[in-house]
This record gives structure tokens, C-alpha cells and sequence, in this order.
């Protein structure tokens, strides 16, 4: 297809394009002749990509282009290639600022009790960042006072279990690593928009029974 095609099809502006190609977002498209450039599909799922992260999570071309850059690596395998993506999608999440060395030392106790958590659950430790992430977050909430110990992790893991078993596609290889970033990064932002909007409603719902429950009885 011509760039025209591919700004109608992706919903991107040919200006967009350009700029993508220039920076080198875009690989280059196969030269026609001296003044045309046709795209094929995987132009597409770039394009898709691009389009998700920059309206979605707002993040920088610069960060779009370090990703961009580990997809065409073709030396980093598939599975690290969505767990760069997991843990973009993890950072862009509202309250998980840049870890510091002392965060990460704080955090090294309530990651070794996930892993033995999830060795306990038979569960492969296949996500790094996902289990830095759930031991900075124990750490946090330890830290603000709340009881957060091993059965309270294991309760949480669990129940997410059972959620992730409904709500979790296998990704094939058979998908271009553009449509697999894709992929992982939408699945973790909006199913972690659910869990939170989830878990403010029920917190939410139990502070109103309490207050229903120990308001005082009016006269008839």
C-alpha cells in the first residue's frame, strides 16, 4: 500500500508518518521507484502500537523509541520482549515512580517472601517486573502503617489467579512482536484500570455498611 493507504487504514496522518519514518519509529518502506515507498502489515502493527501508547499512556517518543529498538532486535527472544512491555506498562501506572537503590534494598525482604509464595503455589517465576513491582508496592504499604504480612500476599496472588485464568489469552508467536507488545501493554493498562476502579468501589461499598450499620435507630 502507498502512504495514503496507510494513513486511512491506521487512522495516523501521513505528517505523522513522516516524522515516525524519520526518526526511525517506522522502518523504511520498500522503494517503487524514485518517489515511492509502498507498506505492508507490519507498518500497520507499528503504527497500531505507537498509536496505543501515545494516547493511552502519554509516554515520550523517545521511550516508544527505546521499545521500537528492542522489536527489532531480533536477539532478544519473545518472552523478554513482553517483559519490556510489562514493565512499561507497569511504569506508565499512576503512583510507580523510577525505583531508587533504596527502594530496591527496602524492597529485597517482600521479594523473597513472593518467591517462596509462588514456589509454595507452583507458579514459575517468569516476570521480574512484575514481582519487583508487587515487593515495592508491600514495601510502600508497610511502610504507611498497614499489616501486609506473607498470607495477606498469598490471599491477594490467589484471588488474581483465578481472574487472570478468565481473562488471560495465550500470546502466540504466530503474532508479529509489534502485535505482542501491543498486546501485553493494552492487557496490563486496562485490566489494571478495572482492578483499581474494582477495588475503590469495594472499599467504598464497606465504609458505607459500616456507617449504615452503627447509625443510630430513629424513632417511628
Amino acid at each position: 500500500m502507498k502512504l495514503q493507504e496507510l494513513a486511512q487504514r491506521s487512522g495516523v496522518s501521513t505528517a505523522s508518518i513522516k516524522h515516525y519514518l524519520r526518526l526511525g519509529l517506522l522502518p523504511p518502506g520498500v522503494k517503487k521507484n524514485a518517489t515511492t515507498s509502498v507498506y505492508g502489515a507490519l507498518h500497520l502493527h507499528r503504527l497500531a502500537l505507537i498509536s496505543w501508547i501515545r494516547r493511552e499512556l502519554g509516554l515520550s517518543l523517545a521511550t516508544v523509541s527505546a521499545l521500537t529498538t528492542a522489536i527489532d532486535d531480533v536477539t532478544i527472544p519473545n518472552v523478554y520482549l513482553m517483559g519490556i512491555c510489562q514493565q512499561l506498562a507497569l511504569g506508565a501506572a499512576p503512583g510507580a515512580p523510577e525505583a531508587s537503590h533504596r527502594d530496591v534494598e527496602d524492597a529485597s525482604g517482600a521479594e523473597s517472601t513472593i518467591l517462596d509464595i509462588l514456589d509454595r503455589m507452583g507458579l514459575p517465576d517468569v516476570s521480574t517486573s512484575a514481582r519487583v513491582e508487587l515487593a515495592r508496592a508491600v514495601t510502600d504499604l508497610r511502610k504507611a502503617g498497614y499489616v501486609v504480612d506473607e498470607a495477606v500476599i498469598e490471599l491477594h496472588l490467589r484471588a488474581l489467579l483465578e481472574i487472570a485464568r478468565g481473562n488471560t489469552t495465550p500470546i502466540s508467536d504466530d503474532l508479529s512482536r509489534d502485535e505482542i507488545c501491543l498486546e501485553v501493554i493494552r492487557g496490563v493498562t486496562l485490566h489494571n484500570r478495572m482492578l483499581l476502579a474494582a477495588s475503590a468501589l469495594a472499599h467504598a461499598s464497606l465504609s458505607g455498611l459500616a456507617r449504615v450499620s452503627s447509625a443510630p435507630a430513629t424513632a417511628g
